[in-house]
């Protein structure tokens, strides 16, 4: 059950950073929030070593990131399409 709810955050996250990379509608404080949430799950999880884990924490910091200067669109793209194929890959499972 712990796994969908992180999928279903995983998505939000990445729905929220798509809206706020692309149109900047989103408040800065709340995507960063939304980023250091991402970067503790990546943590907790980085135990095991997982590959997912890392890019979790990376994708942590772009976003993290993105608050304090403008990111290029791809990155933005290639974020939220890992969270969001994660995201359905979690829910799937």
């Amino acid at each position: 059950m712990i796994i969908k709810i992180l999928g279903v955050m995983d998505i939000f996250i990445a729905i929220c950073f798509w809206i706020f990379g692309i149109f900047n509608i989103i408040s800065d404080k709340f995507i960063l929030f939304l980023g250091l949430f991402l970067l503790v799950k990546g943590l907790i999880f980085s135990i095991k070593i997982n590959i997912t884990s890392v890019l979790d924490i990376l994708s942590a910091g772009v976003i993290i990131l993105s608050t304090m200067m403008i990111m290029p669109r791809f990155m933005v793209i290639i974020v939220t399409l890992f969270l969001v194929q994660k995201g359905i890959f979690s829910l799937l499972s």
